[in-house]
């Protein structure tokens, strides 16, 4: 018996120091830096100040207010055109009797291209003078057309989130799809037999069948909806001005441009208390049930 633990011990070794090294001791130094104050290229150590730091940054940090509200001007419609995009894609789809693979890896294959290369290629095609998509609405008749979409702070944001969408709605479409694949075709066929139309068949049968899968695309589609660095980061570095300024790309400019560590965990901890306040309350408003019958 001891042997064998032992033996166990030894091969999860490596993981669990892997675990301890690269994940609790980082969330563990940073939650106590965002109890401090310390700007690590003057202080000599962090000066913890209890939670005054995170009043300060809630309250009295102007930045941070414009970036909590962009944040959230961002992650609403993402989330929504996200998930309901790929819901409808996924139901769709799976109606289909001839060409289904065809179309799951047709949506997917931008999941294969790093977030970096899609803001350079979204850059371009939306660029004002030479853009495709300008280039198009021009030929179609629309005159003087020749917006700049990441340089105007009336669309910037917004066409941050098509960047963003366009990668990112062929993940959670698999996922629908593997949650449609798994209801018993005898449980639809039997809703159709008692009448059930199209829709009353998805909104008796369907959804509520797939509340489990619904629950854990909408967690995802919430943690990249407010982990948004890589689009602004290549494309627009916050602005114009600072209408796209967001929560990590705003922490990113604390610790690596301002040096302040301090105030960076305090901004990346309130975004984390945010996801899992949502999180909770998707918990509560996918809760699965048993699908009903018409």
């Amino acid at each position: 018996m001891r042997e064998s633990k032992l033996t166990l011990f030894i091969f999860l070794a490596p993981t669990l120091i892997f675990v301890l090294v690269f994940i609790a001791y980082p969330i563990i130094y940073s939650a106590y830096l965002g109890l401090s104050e310390y700007n690590y290229a003057s202080d000599p150590s962090p000066k913890f100040i209890g939670f005054k730091g995170f009043m300060n940054t809630i309250f009295k940090d102007s930045m941070f207010h414009t970036a909590f509200i962009n944040q959230f001007q961002f992650a609403i419609p993402y989330f929504m055109i996200t998930f309901l995009g790929s819901l409808i894609l996924a139901i769709l789809i799976d109606e289909l009797r001839y060409g289904a693979s065809f179309f799951q890896v047709l949506f997917y294959l931008p999941m294969i291209i790093p977030l970096s290369l899609v803001g350079v290629t979204f850059a371009w095609l939306l660029f004002p003078d030479v853009g495709i998509f300008n280039h198009i609405l021009r030929r179609l008749g629309v005159k003087n057309w020749n917006i700049d979409w990441y340089g105007d702070p009336k669309t910037a944001l917004n066409s941050l989130v098509l960047a963003r969408s366009w990668k990112m709605l062929g993940f959670t479409l698999i996922i629908f799809l593997s949650g449609l694949q798994g209801i018993p075709k005898s449980i639809r066929e039997a809703a159709k037999v008692d009448g059930a139309s199209f829709f009353q068949e998805i909104w008796y049968i369907v959804l509520p069948n797939l509340k489990p899968y619904l629950y854990i695309s909408s967690i995802w589609i919430l943690i990249n909806a407010m982990k948004t660095f890589d689009l602004v980061a290549v494309i627009t570095q916050g602005g114009p001005g600072m209408s796209t300024l967001t929560l990590y790309y705003y922490s990113w400019k604390l610790a690596f441009q301002r040096l302040d560590m301090g105030r960076a965990s305090q901004v990346a901890y309130i975004t984390a208390a945010v996801i899992i306040l949502f999180s909770l309350g998707f918990s509560r408003l996918f809760k699965s049930e048993t699908a009903s019958r018409m």
